[in-house]
């Protein structure tokens, strides 16, 4: 029975799909970030418009608040809920205008007004529900702990500032009698007892606006050694792929002087097997197609080397993917491979339906290609490779398959057959000229098109790979 194993796809690092290049002189990675954090801070506003809406509600049961001392029928929650909505909904809208745009200090802009309007808002809460009497003056240490992971130290602290003298400000009016005292309790006795006692105010908010200074220290403390961590992890990993781009250039520069030198000795085996330059005695002969048979293996060797490395240099950038008929690179990829085919006498047997897809069609082709060889090259002499291509009812998704009924390959070793040069004992002993990086060209183009590829095998009964393209935008 044959085994499945799904080749998974990356994810896509953040900041690709929104296309927000990094800023100039941007020395690490906390600012592409900066987007997704603006709008997870949006996101995270949604849930407390929903906690306020539900508060508010459950104040117009009054047995259930009564039950917990507190008032019923309270409207604030209410319009603190519908203030929010209507902010967070500008806040959104102005992120997508940025994200266009790619104004990075626009964005950042955007993630000082949202922290500043919420330490106000937070401050009518207080106010609403007891600036004294309940702990919820610490709601402020939720905004300090936020500005310490996505502001720089200074001006983190520049938030805990103003959310200790937004909260001494409201206590403030509240004790010198400007601004009339609120609460959630029915009974407001506490509150009473509490402002009687001497020097209490004063108390009260020193020992809660050195609880924020605290927490802001020790956080902006922890933040600050993640960021130089962060940043000597960046350079480390610029430097690894300053090495792999060298390292890259160097092998494209020496496989492109050796494939001319192999083409040559390649020609002149051709001549003296064929006799042009003189009858050669039967040791002679056997030595030249010794030759020509190994050269035309490192000639392979060095085709695809060049090939996966011109596809990894060209996925450094954005692939410029267009409308490609997935039916019509898969007919002209088999007709590529047609005279393969028919040196092992093996029989194609397609049934192509027309679908679209996304993508390069030179990239296609040369993945299509590479799977059509691998299931001639595996399959038995006098055998059959099946190639199919449809969109499946009720699915936008083009579909490819290809099978074969070649030698197939062990379960354990399915997860490996995509890593460069690896080949299996039995592949190895069914065909000598593989080079091992046919299958590593096809994960590198399925990777960088978003192609789900399947693969299912088992020893003696085939394999199968069965791709899926993402569908047509709007289709």
């Amino acid at each position: 029975m044959r085994q499945p194993y799904e080749l998974p796809l990356p994810l896509e690092p953040a900041g690709l799909e929104e296309g927000l290049p990094p800023p100039a002189g941007a020395g690490h990675s906390f600012e592409p970030l900066l987007l997704a954090n603006v709008t997870w801070y949006c996101e995270l506003r949604w849930i407390v418009i929903a906690i306020l809406a539900a508060f508010g509600a459950v104040s117009f049961l009054p047995d259930f608040m009564h039950a917990f001392g507190l008032k019923s029928r309270i409207t604030w929650p209410f319009a603190l809920a519908a203030i929010l909505l209507f902010t967070n909904a500008f806040f959104l809208a102005h992120i997508r205008v940025l994200k266009q745009s790619g104004d990075l200090r626009g964005i950042r802009r955007n993630l000082k007004a949202q922290i500043g309007f919420d330490l106000v808002v937070v401050t009518l809460t207080v106010h609403q529900a007891g600036s004294v009497e309940t702990t919820i003056a610490f709601l402020y240490l939720f905004h300090i702990v936020l500005s310490c992971i996505f502001l720089p130290r200074i001006e983190s602290l520049a938030v805990t500032l103003i959310a200790c003298a937004l909260y001494a400000v409201c206590l403030g009016l509240e004790t010198g009698g400007l601004l009339l005292p609120s609460t959630l309790y029915e009974n407001a006795a506490p509150r009473a007892a509490l402002s009687a006692m001497p020097g209490f105010p004063l108390i009260h908010i020193g020992s809660v606006e050195v609880t924020f200074m605290v927490v802001w220290f020790l956080t902006s403390r922890l933040s600050t050694l993640l960021r130089t961590r962060e940043k000597d992890l960046m350079e480390t990993n610029r430097r690894l792929l300053f090495a792999q781009t060298e390292r890259m250039r160097f092998m494209l520069q020496t496989t492109h002087e050796l494939k001319a030198p192999f083409a040559a000795i390649q020609a002149n085996t051709q001549l003296l097997l064929k006799g042009y330059c003189g009858e050669l005695n039967r040791d002679a002969l056997e030595i030249v197609r010794r030759i020509h048979e190994r050269s035309h293996r490192l000639a392979g060797m060095i085709q695809e080397m060049l090939q996966l490395a011109n596809l990894r240099s060209r996925s450094e950038g954005p692939l410029r993917r267009v409308p490609v008929s997935v039916a019509s690179a898969l007919l002209s990829s088999i007709e590529q491979v047609r005279p393969i085919a028919e040196e092992h006498r093996v029989t194609l047997r397609e049934e192509l339906e027309q679908a679209d897809s996304l993508g390069v069609e030179d990239h296609l082709k040369v993945l299509f290609i590479n799977l059509l060889k691998n299931a001639i090259q595996y399959s038995r002499k006098g055998g059959e490779v099946r190639v199919r291509c449809r969109v499946p009812p009720g699915s936008s998704e083009p579909q490819v398959v290809i099978e074969d009924r070649g030698i197939g390959i062990a379960p354990g070793k399915l997860p490996r057959i995509f890593d460069e040069y690896y080949r299996t004992s039995e592949a190895v002993a069914h065909n000598k000229d593989s080079t091992g990086l046919g299958l590593a060209i096809v994960r590198h183009i399925a990777e960088t098109h978003r192609i789900r590829l399947r693969v299912e095998s088992a020893p003696g009964e085939g394999t199968v790979f069965l791709l899926r393209f993402p569908a047509l935008p709007g289709g």
